[in-house]
């Protein structure tokens, strides 16, 4: 059993909407855990609640290795698709990089879960499953299969317990992601229509997935999570716009989403303050993923409360949505 009464556990990138949700699961579990993150404001809620917390970049090796004393279960969170190429690349693989000197044989951690991305699969129509070559066609995407690597060499080198969680997109209450107010005004554009597949996962099924990682997971493993249902990105927030009693999401062509991130980047430049929007939001939403969830759920036994969008969406709303739905399809 890796998980014990009086083990600690550290996250980094505990302040985010996934760690933030983590942290606060294993300490209504009877965990110590210890969050740590680059901003201190991240941090002050779930510091409130009893949770360790420690203000570090995840590059900071010396902040690392001894965030990392005692613990036995480490969830790599840390990363971003925010900032410049090299922003995007420092978080990603230089904090994979770092994360891995100090998790390697003789420190004690028992199992390194890292939070990779279903972004770095090829882009088509078909399902994918962890056997098919990655094929990233962007910055994050990159950035997440090269820290890969970077943990396989690190394993096989150096004894380090990576196990790699390749993350669908994430929803769920409260989530920055779903753009709620700005699809309520009818304002939130699908770039191309958003004729592409997405694969998502509702935050509390992506939780109970990470819980179960250390304990059935196998070192070196990759796993998809991601709920049985990819849709396409229009139908995704069709059906949102729905709940939400607001107009169908309209379209925009590349090319004027392309002006709007570089606009968005030029105004957060002027204020100093990071741009709200990936660089590559457009090619990001050029890709279509259909990730096949079976290893998640025959290896590590995951049952989804929320098989699909039409069942978790209704939980985001103000008022959670009654009705289920039970058809869909799975690889």
């Amino acid at each position: 059993m890796l998980y014990g009464e009086t083990m600690t556990i550290l996250i980094t990138g505990c302040g985010g909407y996934i760690g933030s949700r983590l942290a606060w699961t294993l300490l209504e579990q009877g965990k110590h855990v210890r969050g740590l993150d680059y901003d201190a404001t991240h941090l002050q809620s779930l510091a409130a609640l009893g949770i360790e917390t420690i203000i570090a970049d995840v590059t900071d090796r010396a902040a690392l290795r001894a965030a990392v004393a005692g613990v036995s279960v480490v969830y790599h969170l840390a990363g971003s698709p925010l900032g410049s190429r090299d922003e995007v690349e420092r978080t990603n693989i230089a904090g994979a990089q770092a994360i891995a000197s100090v998790c390697g044989q003789g420190s004690g951690v028992r199992a390194l879960v890292f939070a990779s991305s279903g972004a770095l699969y090829p882009s088509g129509p078909d399902w994918i499953d962890e056997e098919t070559p990655p094929a990233p066609a962007f910055d994050y995407a990159r950035a997440k299969y090269l820290a890969e690597r970077e943990l396989r060499v690190a394993l096989a080198e150096d004894e380090v317990p990576a196990i790699i969680a390749r993350i669908a997109g994430v929803y769920g209450p409260g989530s920055p992601a779903l753009m709620l107010s700005m699809v309520q005004r009818g304002m939130f554009p699908l770039i191309g229509g958003g004729k592409g597949y997405i694969s998502s996962i509702h935050v509390d099924d992506l939780i109970t997935a990470l819980l179960v990682l250390p304990e059935k997971g196998r070192l070196g493993r990759a796993y998809n999570l991601t709920d049985d249902e990819p849709t396409t990105v229009q139908q995704f927030y069709a059906h949102l716009a729905v709940l939400l009693g607001a107009p169908t999401p309209p379209s925009i062509s590349p090319t004027l989403a392309q002006w709007l991130v570089r606009g968005a980047s030029f105004v957060a430049q002027l204020r100093r303050r990071p741009s709200p929007l990936p660089d590559d939001l457009v090619a990001m939403a050029a890709v279509s993923h259909r990730m096949c969830n079976r290893r998640m759920r025959e290896e590590l036994g995951v049952v989804l409360r929320y098989p699909s969008y039409r069942e978790g969406l209704p939980t985001c709303m103000p008022q959670a949505a009654t009705h289920m739905y039970s058809d869909k399809k799975i690889c």
